[in-house]
């Protein structure tokens, strides 16, 4: 689908509104698709993109509405209607001929890169009455996201995760799943590469990763209280970089802001590289998407600072 999107967007030269309707998007998934979307609404006057989105269960991410308004995307967050906003649909508008995708996926990394899902795009001149009648039926039930809405759903949401967090809930995986026979494409675990786990419950649930000292000083050289060591974090497979000072804080903890980092990917295991001495490339693995991978590496991580804390190793 995500392809299929790029594709078509890419191509396009007459429709002028792109309208997307989304149960739930991440800061992951729009950025999977936010180049071409903005290459698309920027190369010609006058085009409006409009995305319609649910804020059920909590899985939409405050952050990526933030992105999206910086993007000048027209976000209308749905805040009246009856039982659960679920569709995934995203409709290429224009005067003589339009496309529509209809599919499973949400606008999110898992649900356009790792689940099994399903979409179909449609080509029709005309718009067909019942669609139409169905988005004008959508839009009436949203409202156009302003800063006391989306002040209210982000302080509901932390204090909703916080709660999910002190009850050490964690995304469901059955234990006999399994991946195909196939080989993943991820985590290829070389010589001096440093593995943590990411528990359920730690830092709330939040995007920090917690590192042991003793992994701190053999990975990056820096222990004593006050020591600080600026790096540049970079995901695999990706372009973006960012600077990070990372800081041995009085309480002997070092903490790491990974913002890719989902509460949906906990359990998970994260694996840093040095690319070189100040540059890492990291890797997140979670078990409800890799659970035979998550389970192999995190088998590897043998040490811990004490009973019950996050397991790590770094590859001799």
């Amino acid at each position: 689908m995500r392809d299929s999107l790029v594709t078509e967007l890419a191509r396009d030269s007459v429709a002028d509104t792109l309208e997307m309707f989304f149960y739930a998007i991440t800061l992951s998934g729009w950025s999977e698709v936010r180049k071409p979307v903005l290459q698309w609404k920027q190369s010609k006057p006058h085009r409006a993109v409009i995305v319609y989105v649910g804020t059920d269960h909590a899985i939409t991410d405050p952050k990526a509405l933030e992105l999206m308004q910086q993007d000048d995307i027209d976000i209308r967050i749905m805040d009246r209607y009856r039982g659960v906003f679920h569709p995934k649909l995203i409709w290429l508008k224009g005067k003589t001929h339009s496309l529509a995708w209809v599919c499973s996926n949400n606008l999110t990394k898992d649900g356009l890169l790792h689940n099994v899902e399903f979409a179909i795009v449609i080509k029709f001149r005309k718009p067909p009455s019942g669609l139409s009648r169905w988005a004008s039926a959508v839009a009436s039930g949203s409202s156009k996201l302003s800063a006391e809405l989306f002040d209210s759903y982000k302080t509901e949401r932390e204090n909703f995760e916080n709660k999910r967090a002190a009850a050490k809930a964690t995304t469901f995986t059955w234990s006999r799943k399994r991946e195909p026979k196939t080989k993943p494409g991820v985590a290829v675990v070389g010589k001096g590469d440093l593995i943590i786990e990411v528990m359920p419950q730690e830092t709330r649930g939040g995007t920090q990763v917690q590192f042991p000292k003793e992994a701190v000083r053999e990975f990056l050289g820096i222990h004593r209280v006050g020591e600080q060591k600026s790096i540049t974090l970079q995901r695999k497979k990706t372009e973006g970089t960012r600077q990070l000072l990372v800081t041995v804080f009085g309480n002997n903890t070092v903490r790491l802001s990974i913002q890719d980092l989902e509460y949906r990917d906990r359990p998970c295991v994260i694996v840093f590289h040095k690319k070189t001495g100040d540059h890492l490339i990291f890797e997140i693995v979670p078990e409800s998407i890799f659970p035979t991978l998550y389970r192999k590496l995190l088998a590897l991580c043998k040490r811990q600072t004490r009973a019950g804390s996050r397991r790590w190793t770094i590859i001799r």
